[in-house]
């Protein structure tokens, strides 16, 4: 009987191993069958998973693009060292890493493409008229008038979920001679990376027009007046008008007054989301309940400050006294105005936070220095004691001059989220630097830097003398232990608390332009992706003596130990 039980079992195991085999044999040949459907299918569910996974994407945006503005130019000078013609432009680039910003990060590349074209088009037509045109020569030769230039900047408007919108600014200048000035837009979809028609934003085309004339004839005769006229040119552009995005409403420009004469500063009219029911696309006019409004230049909003139902015109005033180099500066709310300060320039920011609205104003110093100013406006006091010494960022500034040409570079940082901004000051620890720290604004719209260690932005790099001990920290500043900096190293300046320490790193030499010789060669980084280093540091405890204006490190003049330094000032 169990003889016959294991038989019984060897046969159905037997069976079993036959069924199978022809199984996957079956199916490995229905499979060559059918190889170029399947494939066919698989590429299809690929597709579908691509698109759904973009889809997602877009859908997990939660936080605030931020837009950096990429500056690059050239200048070139003949051997006697006359400017002969220059040249500058502005790309874009996107400071968040995350996949939710794909689409608009691609849509950034394809417009970056489109303005190297368009710098490769200006330059060639600049250079062809500086070379053939005798009031160009003349102008270079006697230094005369302005170098031949192109020159195009470009301002950040509105950076959040919705919209990403930019306004350029472009002077020309092929003879040198003066400037004619030109502004244009480009307006993107911050989830699809669209680029934006006026008609993907305005539903009504002229009922649009029709509450600007109203705006336009109620301005007449105001500090703000937007000429009716003006407005004609605007619609004969057709699609080609300039226009641009804020949180309050939609602008248009128009670069130049009644006369045909060009405006470096455009004049600017706003129609408010809140004064056309229906106008608008709705997906473009929600906004973050705090924000931020550029009021470059000239231009200016009207806000309802006091929540009364009537909006105001709000702007910067800025005021030229007789013999005076500074201007008079001011902020202006409807028929109220603030307290002044006098500077070089100012660029002003409104601010809406926690319901309420502020002006942040930047102000220029002629020794370099910017100043921060909060004005509420609901009170319209300007406090010249309350300023906090900082400036938007920018990072990443080279000069090179290669065979008589110069060619620069600046990454920029913009005030474009209510929540606060990347803000840089100066350093004089090892050299004159610029450092960064990111700043957050409180619910008064008090700013405040969120933390004391401070990032380098600068590109100097010194050199160890001899061997400096020191300690060594990590990328968080932590300390780690003792350690020494060996005689001979390239030193990249990391980090700061802009009172008792600098934090460095060892760079290899090909990192490294060298520019004199000797005790007086000055060492600039060549590779700014350097910074991006999350490893050890050596940390130099630094003291200055401010009546001598002698820094010391471990009790030794910083000149015993290193070389290289470059202080201006």
């Amino acid at each position: 009987m169990k003889a016959k039980k294991q038989l019984l079992l060897v046969l159905f195991l037997l069976l079993s191993f036959i069924f199978l085999s022809c199984a996957k044999a079956e199916k490995e040949a229905g499979g060559t069958d059918k190889t170029g459907a399947e494939s066919s299918d698989s590429q299809e569910q690929q597709k579908d998973n691509g698109e759904e996974k973009e889809a997602q994407a877009e859908s997990m945006i939660i936080g605030m693009p931020h837009i950096l503005l990429e500056e690059i130019g050239e200048r070139h000078t003949d051997a006697n060292y006359h400017y002969l013609y220059s040249i500058e432009s502005t790309k874009l680039q996107l400071k968040e890493e995350g996949e939710e910003f794909n689409a608009l990060r691609k849509a950034f590349e394809d417009y970056n493409k489109e303005v190297e074209e368009l710098y490769q088009k200006d330059f060639a037509e600049l250079v062809n008229i500086a070379n053939t045109s005798e009031e160009a020569k003349r102008n270079v030769a006697n230094y005369l008038g302005n170098t031949p230039e192109v020159k195009t900047n470009s301002d950040v408007i509105r950076a959040d979920k919705s919209i990403v919108s930019i306004l350029n600014s472009k002077s020309i200048d092929y003879t040198g001679s003066g400037s004619e000035y030109q502004h244009y837009s480009v307006n993107f979809d911050s989830k699809s990376g669209k680029r934006l028609a006026f008609s993907d934003v305005v539903k009504d085309r002229d009922s649009f027009f029709a509450l600007a004339e109203k705006r336009a004839q109620e301005s007449a005769g105001t500090a703000v007046e937007f000429p009716p006229a003006l407005l004609q040119n605007i619609k004969e552009k057709g699609d080609a008008l300039t226009w641009t995005v804020n949180a309050e409403g939609v602008s248009i420009y128009s670069d130049i007054d009644l006369t045909g004469r060009s405006l470096k500063s455009p004049k600017v009219l706003t129609v408010y989301f809140d004064e056309g029911e229906n106008l608008f696309v709705e997906e473009y006019t929600k906004t973050e309940e705090d924000y931020v409004i550029p009021l470059f230049d000239n231009m200016y909003l009207d806000v309802d400050v006091d929540g009364s139902g009537k909006r105001e015109p709000v702007y910067l005033k800025k005021q030229e006294e007789e013999g005076m180099f500074y201007l008079d500066i001011s902020v202006v709310s409807g028929n109220r105005e603030s307290g002044a300060v006098e500077g070089i320039d100012g660029t002003p920011y409104l601010l809406k936070k926690s319901g309420k609205y502020y002006i942040y104003l930047f102000k220029d110093e002629d020794d370099g220095v910017t100043l921060l100013y909060r004005i509420d406006l609901s009170t319209m006091e300007l406090k010249p004691e309350e300023n906090w010494y900082v400036d938007l960022s920018a990072r990443e500034y080279y000069f090179k001059n290669v065979n008589n040409i110069e060619y620069t570079h600046l990454l920029k940082e913009n005030f474009t989220d209510a929540k606060g901004f990347c803000g840089a000051e100066d350093n004089g620890f090892l050299s004159t630097n610029t450092v960064e720290m990111d700043w957050l604004i409180d619910a008064e719209a008090y700013p405040k830097p969120n933390g004391n260690r401070y990032k380098i932005t600068s590109n100097h790099v010194i050199q160890a003398i001899q061997d400096v001990p020191v300690q060594e920290v990590d990328a968080n500043g932590n300390v780690l232990k003792e350690g020494t900096i060996p005689a001979g190293s390239y030193l990249l300046l990391m980090y700061t608390d802009n009172a008792s320490y600098m934090d460095m790193r060892i760079i290899d030499e090909k990192y490294i332009d060298n520019e004199g010789n000797g005790d007086f060669s000055i060492f600039n980084l060549n590779d700014f992706s350097q910074f991006q280093y999350n490893g050890t540091c050596y940390r130099v405890p630094v003291e200055r003596d401010t009546q001598n204006w002698i820094l010391y490190i471990n009790g030794k003049d910083e000149n015993e130990l290193f070389r290289g330094m470059l202080y201006v000032g």
